[in-house]
């Protein structure tokens, strides 16, 4: 009688002891979501922000550049195709959409810097240095939401803690990859 008690008794401290890792570990998953979708709300704003921005520049410009016409024209789709994707929360497409349009920034910033009327704009000059900020917050706002998806990511792959994860229906975040062509200098051909 008291082996079956004890048995019991312990049965109940197991399933007690269990109760209360899943809970925790269900709250700390949580937790590391709302940290992950915090980062991506805040990149996301900036990104706006961002997508907004440039076609103030581009009309600026493109006003003293007529000949850069189809330039302009394929800078306003990839800006469409990364603002479509970043609604769409469709990192892959963001990711290939971004490179992009990384890609056509030193294009955009020699143009620019070919007509010095438009370096001498001090709107464009205002819009320019805003957009550098900008760039440099979307970087920053990058590493942010690939460290805390990184965290998420791990955390729900680690044994045991991958059960919690599929109990919760916790999934894989994919990370912001967006090579930095900014640094590269394009060479200006007429």
């Amino acid at each position: 009688m008291v082996v079956i008690l004890f048995a019991g008794f312990f049965v109940l401290l197991l399933g007690g002891v269990g109760m209360v890792w899943i809970v925790s570990t269900w709250n700390r998953f949580h937790k590391l979501e709302r940290a992950v979708e915090l980062s991506w709300a805040n990149y996301e704003s900036l990104a706006k922000m961002k997508y907004e921005m440039l076609p103030d520049l581009t009309e600026m410009v493109k006003g003293y550049a007529k000949h850069e016409i189809q330039f302009f024209e394929q800078l306003f789709i990839a800006r469409q195709a990364a603002s479509g994707a970043l609604l769409a929360k469709n990192l892959p497409q963001l990711n290939m959409a971004e490179s992009n349009l990384s890609q056509m920034m030193p294009r955009f910033n020699a143009l620019s810097e070919a007509y010095p009327e438009v370096k001498a704009d001090k709107h464009f000059l205002d819009l320019s240095n805003k957009l550098v900020r900008l760039e440099e917050q979307l970087a920053d706002g990058r590493e942010y939401y690939n460290s805390e998806a990184t965290v998420f990511n791990t955390a729900i792959g680690m044994l045991p803690d991958t059960i919690v994860a599929s109990m919760k229906g916790a999934r894989r975040r994919d990370l912001i990859d967006i090579p930095d062509f900014m640094h590269n200098d394009y060479v200006m051909s007429f």
